[in-house]
């Protein structure tokens, strides 16, 4: 069995990560209210680093992970999608891969497959 603490210091980087994951969750919230695509998607870039200390927090404080949304990952890949980004799809669906907490946003990773597929024909 492997020891789950985490080492000194980490969960002040656990804090502020999660800290400046919520102030991009409500940067995301706002320029989706006022139509504003690209920076969307840039608060969603900005984010996606951050969902595993978000995991990883989660998992400490209540023993499991019971995020419902993810605005990086559901908004970001419709909206790069749109806009042909498979690179971005790609990092998503790294992202949602490495982490099985994740695979109920496999569907969002699924649809954006979809629509790349489209747009590419």
């Amino acid at each position: 069995m492997t020891d789950t603490k985490p080492g000194p210091g980490s969960e002040k980087r656990l804090d502020g990560d999660v800290d400046k994951y919520y102030y991009y969750l409500n940067m995301i919230t706002e320029n989706v209210r006022n139509g504003y695509n690209l920076m969307v998607v840039k608060y969603c870039d900005l984010s996606l680093p951050l969902i595993p200390s978000l995991i990883e927090n989660a998992k400490l404080s209540s023993g499991e992970f019971d995020i419902t949304t993810i605005p990086a990952i559901e908004l970001g890949a419709k909206i790069w999608s749109h806009q042909g980004r498979r690179d971005k799809v790609n990092e998503l669906a790294r992202l949602v891969s490495a982490h099985p907490e994740l695979s109920p946003w496999q569907i969002h990773i699924d649809r954006a497959y979809d629509v790349l597929s489209e747009t590419e024909k």
